[in-house]
C-alpha cells in the first residue's frame, strides 16, 4: 500500500502491487460498497460473477459479501485506487450493475487528489474531492461488455490489444499493432469494438493522457520529446490533446500534478 486516507464516511487506499506468478491472488471479500480505479497495468480481475481485464480505463464496483480477486502478471508493476463509500454514495454503487468507463477528467482528478492526500491536504477537503470524483464517475455510466455470441478469441485478440496499448501508447501505426498481434487491421478493429465498446483510436488517446500524465509527474522533461515518445505529431498536437481530454495544457498538468501549486484555486479541477 502507498497511501490511505480515512475521512468523513470514506476509507481510500492506493496500492502499488509487483507479483512474481500469474495465479489469482489478493482474495479479499468486500465489506463495504466501494469502487476501485486502475491507474497502472493490465491484469485479471474477478468480482462476484464478473470476470475480465482490468485495465486504467475502467473502474470496477465492488458489492457487499463479493470475492474479489485479482490476476497480475509476473513482475508487472499494477496499481489501482480503492474508495469504500457509505450513505448515498453507496446506495449508487449498490446499482452498478458493471464496470464503468472512466473519463480522463476522472482520472486527473483521482491524481490530483493523491497529491494533496502527499502534501498533507486536511480532511474537508479530501472528502470534498473524493465525493466530486466518484459524483462525476458515476454519472459517466456503465460500460458495454461483449456482445453476445462474443468468442473466446475474439476476447483474447481484445485483451492482448489492451496490453499492448497500454505498455506502448505511443505506438506507430494501426498496420504496426496489428502485425504485433498477428491479424489484419479492419479484423482488429472491429473485434475491438465489439469486445470494449471503444474505437482503438479513442483508446489510444486515454493510454497517451495516462501516460503523458505518468510523466508530467514526475516533471516530463522537454514537452517536445514527451510528444514524440508517445506517437503525438509535435507539442502542438499533445496540446491539443491534453485541452480536449483534460481541461488544461501539459504545462499546467506538470504544476498540478508535480505538487508546485500550493493554493486551492490552482487545484480546482
Amino acid at each position: 500500500m502507498t497511501w490511505r486516507a480515512d475521512v468523513d464516511g470514506l476509507s481510500i487506499r492506493q496500492l502499488r502491487v509487483v507479483e512474481e506468478t500469474p495465479a489469482w491472488c489478493h482474495h479479499e471479500r468486500v465489506t463495504a460498497p466501494r469502487l476501485t480505479l486502475v491507474h497502472h497495468g493490465v491484469f485479471g480481475w474477478r468480482s462476484g460473477r464478473w470476470r475480465g481485464m482490468a485495465d486504467p480505463v475502467t473502474a470496477y464496483p465492488g458489492q457487499v459479501g463479493q470475492e474479489q480477486s485479482i490476476s497480475h502478471s509476473p513482475g508487472a508493476v499494477d496499481g489501482y485506487t480503492v474508495i469504500a463509500v457509505e450513505g448515498r454514495t453507496a446506495a449508487r454503487v449498490r446499482a452498478v450493475g458493471g464496470p464503468l468507463r472512466t473519463p480522463a477528467r476522472v482520472d486527473l482528478a483521482r491524481r490530483i487528489l493523491a497529491a494533496r492526500v502527499r502534501q498533507g491536504a486536511d480532511a474537508f477537503e479530501i472528502a470534498d474531492r473524493v465525493h466530486t470524483l466518484l459524483g462525476q464517475l458515476l454519472d459517466a455510466g456503465g460500460v458495454a461488455g461483449p456482445t453476445e455470441g462474443s468468442s473466446a478469441s475474439h476476447r483474447r485478440l481484445a485483451d492482448a490489444a489492451r496490453r499492448l496499448l497500454a505498455a506502448r501508447p505511443g505506438i506507430g501505426s494501426l498496420t504496426e499493432l496489428a502485425g504485433e498481434l498477428g491479424t489484419s487491421r479492419s479484423h482488429l478493429s472491429r473485434v475491438f469494438r465489439r469486445e470494449t465498446g471503444e474505437s482503438l483510436t479513442r483508446w489510444r488517446t486515454r493510454m497517451r493522457m495516462q501516460a503523458a500524465m505518468d510523466q508530467l509527474a514526475g516533471d516530463g522533461g522537454d514537452l517536445g520529446r514527451l510528444a514524440a515518445g508517445l506517437g503525438f505529431a509535435d507539442h502542438a498536437h499533445l496540446t491539443r490533446t491534453t485541452r480536449r481530454e483534460l481541461g488544461t495544457t501539459p504545462s499546467r498538468l506538470r504544476t498540478l500534478l508535480g505538487g508546485q501549486a500550493r493554493s486551492e484555486h490552482e487545484y480546482s479541477s
